[in-house]
């Protein structure tokens, strides 16, 4: 039997590319920028660098989740901090070796698996249960977002915990910043964070309390971890589910007009946006310059001939992947 064709996340439309499976990092990249979300995401453009910053968050993220898939299976700690390690070094050894940067470097990424193991393997949380019995982690969903369903909404929620008598959404952070109030504070509102928990409540079907934090902050000879909690009603849920259509209604006219703004306020944040210098420079020369310090990564949706694109279905169900990645 013929298999369908899967749903595209990106597609062609009079030869422009217009984004149609939505996720918060290309809808936050839309709200910070949307000139930056053109040449990222629509136009693939990438830095020639290796994103060390991206590569070590990754290590310890992935390292912390195999200490918790452990725990969950019943290991000790010493066996899950081994599991962990093997983990980190064979998955992103070779690449943090070459990192000149001894706060977010192997040693780093391993000290901070090891130590969070030592700090809260008693702890106060516990990894929830999936009907499947399955640990809560790395649920992915995919759903139909709007009335007419022709964008969705796909994303990955790092882990579903149980924190007295309640269930909670958790997303793991690395930083070289305090773990201070006014770092917390940047995480309530946030994008990412609603459309995590709305993602919980409207498709897993959990009753969500709100959001915890779980930081953990690398220097050269140092780990340091803490966390916040932070609860979310329903109205601001259904508020920022608005906000996100109204976003993407907006994309999709840029896209038809093929003109897509700049937002200087968004050029210094995070150390400052990777086309600040493009932008400088005069609109006729930027294609020369941004082809220069640039690659092409452009998605595979998108290379392929327009007459074969597949469109969306009207009446496509809501389908929601529980397997672990």
């Amino acid at each position: 039997m013929e298999q369908p064709d899967r749903l595209k996340k990106f597609i062609l439309q009079d030869g422009n590319p217009i984004q149609k499976i939505w996720d918060t990092s290309s809808l936050s990249s839309f709200l910070s920028c949307p000139r930056m979300y053109n040449w990222t995401n629509l136009q693939g453009y990438k830095s020639k660098t290796y994103g060390m910053a991206t590569g070590f968050g990754s290590a310890v993220h992935e390292g912390l989740e195999v200490l918790d898939i452990q725990k969950f299976k019943g290991a000790t700690k010493d066996e899950a901090v081994v599991a962990s390690i093997k983990h980190v070094l064979l998955e992103f050894g070779e690449a943090l070796n070459l990192s000149e940067d001894k706060a977010r470097g192997l040693t780093a990424a391993l000290r901070a698996v090891t130590w969070r193991a030592e700090e809260y393997w008693d702890d106060v949380i516990k990894v929830a249960t999936m009907p499947n019995g399955e640990p809560a982690l790395e649920q992915r969903f995919e759903v139909p977002f709007g009335l007419d369903s022709e964008e969705r909404f796909s994303g990955r929620i790092d882990k579903v915990v149980e924190l007295e008598d309640e269930l909670y959404v958790v997303d793991t952070k690395t930083t070289k910043a305090g773990l201070t109030s006014y770092y917390f504070a940047n995480f309530m509102p946030n994008n990412q964070v609603y459309a995590y928990i709305w993602a919980a409540r409207r498709v897993l079907k959990l009753p969500i309390a709100g959001f915890i934090v779980d930081a953990v902050q690398t220097g050269v000879n140092f780990s340091r971890f803490d966390r916040a909690v932070f609860k979310v009603n329903d109205e601001v849920l259904d508020e920022w589910y608005l906000d996100a259509l109204h976003k993407m209604h907006l994309a999709n006219e840029y896209a038809k007009t093929q003109y897509y703004p700049a937002d200087f306020t968004a050029c210094g944040n995070y150390g400052g946006c990777k086309y600040r210098d493009v932008c400088t420079e005069a609109p006729s020369r930027r294609p020369m310059i941004i082809d220069s310090e640039f690659e092409t990564d452009i998605h595979k949706d998108l290379k392929i001939k327009e007459d074969n694109v597949i469109e969306f279905p009207k009446d496509m169900e809501v389908e929601v992947e529980l397997e672990n990645e």
